[in-house]
């Protein structure tokens, strides 16, 4: 199966298929952590109604194209109109506001990209988040993404930047003669062939906000949860989705302070451990020293949010299932499975069943075999999937 753009340890689809198949075609999905979208883009194709949240703009972005239907045609010829425009513009004499006034963007933009993409990413990010040549929300997403995988890459494309679809970006070149206007059709043809619009049946919502705080979605409005939450210390999405934000409209300052909020951010919370996460204390080693134990103790407030605003909005009688994998904290094994399990059950939820499932190595974008992330590939090798029922009160 092709995606329309590289996402690390995006779920699984047989996973998103199976949760949604034999549904009434009147449900409503929810995937309040989209990622790569996954589930709305399996929920559009089902013919479903999918709702999505996530506080990553790129996944936003990927995840409301995954689930939207555009007419091919309608894309290509956007796609030379842009590319004629951007060619004729003198990209150093128009203001990108986020990037010109911003010396930390600057410098980081200077760093990571040549002078020749960045006159390029200028001139397109100008027609497509400054001034907007098209009035079409859904071809300027669909072109938003054509280039945001020209950056967002294994090797070094529109960047110098290796590594970056796992979010382990690092400089290997300090020259390039990438040309971003000219490998813009093919991935534009890539998007559309992964995309499948044809198949799209319902289209879907897609909401850049908080899953602890989905104010958007009414309570016991939603029939079916599917979604997998970030795993403590596994993955630093914005370290790469960064080098392709840059260019759509988002300024360093404001993704540090996204990324400072995401749920599985190792920050510190002091407060007192209540007793269900006591419990969980007492299975750890004592070699866990107490920064870590207010780390983890941050984690499961996050997952007590999130699962508690789950509760929420989910119908009586209706089921969520998560996705889970586990992390490791000097050497140790921390079971997020169980964490999330605490969590859900003091929301209200109860386990009604859990399976365990072994993660391909080529099917989600971890690191790269002979890279120094050994440790994060071997604790990424099983994750857990948990379905909870919400009872009748």
């Amino acid at each position: 199966m092709i995606h329309i753009h590289p996402f690390p340890a995006r779920m699984a689809p047989e996973i998103a298929l199976k949760g949604l198949e034999g549904l009434p075609k009147d449900y409503v999905v929810l995937d309040p952590m989209s990622g790569s979208g996954m589930v709305l883009g399996t929920a559009a194709k089902v013919g479903l109604q999918a709702i999505g949240y996530d506080l990553d703009p790129l996944a936003c972005l990927i995840s409301r194209v995954n689930g939207r239907s555009v007419a091919a045609e309608k894309a290509n010829n956007a796609l030379k109109d842009l590319l004629s425009l951007a060619r004729e513009l003198d990209s150093e004499k128009v203001t990108l506001g986020w990037i010109d006034n911003d010396p930390a963007t600057k410098k980081f933009i200077d760093f990571w990209f040549g002078s020749k993409q960045q006159k390029q990413l200028r001139a397109l990010s100008y027609f497509l988040v400054e001034r907007p040549f098209t009035k079409n929300s859904v071809v300027l997403d669909v072109l938003k993404v054509a280039v945001s995988r020209l950056i967002v890459t294994k090797e070094p494309k529109a960047s110098f930047a290796r590594d970056t679809a796992h979010s382990r970006p690092h400089r290997t070149i300090t020259e390039n003669n990438f040309d971003v206007f000219e490998a813009l059709p093919n991935s534009l043809r890539h998007v559309i062939s992964a995309l499948r619009p044809d198949q799209i049946k319902q289209n879907v919502k897609s909401f850049r906000g908080d899953a602890r705080r989905m104010g958007r979605i009414s309570d016991h409005s939603v029939d079916c949860i599917i979604t997998s939450p970030p795993y403590l210390n596994a993955i630093d999405y914005m370290r790469g989705h960064k080098l392709s934000l840059v260019w759509l409209g988002h300024d360093v300052g404001s993704l540090r302070n996204i990324r400072s909020r995401a749920v599985g951010a190792e920050l510190v919370l002091d407060s007192k451990h209540d007793q269900e996460f006591s419990k969980f204390l007492a299975l750890l080693h004592d070699d866990i020293d107490d920064k870590k134990k207010r780390i983890l103790k941050r984690y499961y407030v996050d997952l007590c949010d999130l699962t508690k605003d789950a509760f929420r909005v989910l119908k009586t009688d209706r089921d969520a299932t998560y996705v889970m994998g586990n992390s490791n904290v000097k050497g140790r094994e921390i079971r997020n499975s169980d964490l999330l399990i605490l969590a859900a059950e003091k929301a209200g939820f109860v386990v009604s069943d859990i399976k365990t499932r072994e993660i391909p190595e080529n099917r989600r974008y971890m690191p790269m075999k002979g890279s120094n992330q050994t440790a994060l590939s071997n604790r990424m090798k099983q994750e857990y999937v948990i379905r909870f029922h919400k009872p009748a009160a």
